[in-house]
């Protein structure tokens, strides 16, 4: 994958994090459901960045 797709993918991911703690907070369901989820995302996007060598900002 190109730099700029392995970028995309991780701000989509980071973003699709945001919406579900979001969620959560604003009682679309139990705000511990959208905690834990957005930190499994937030887990799969740094495993991602991880593994194609994608440095921090």
């Amino acid at each position: 994958m190109d730099d700029k797709q392995i970028d995309f993918a991780l701000y989509i991911l980071g973003f699709v994090g945001l919406l579900v703690l979001l969620g959560g907070a604003f009682s679309f369901y139990e705000f511990k459901y959208g905690l834990v989820g957005a930190i499994i995302i937030w887990f799969i996007a740094g495993a991602y960045r991880k593994y194609f060598g994608v440095p921090n900002n």
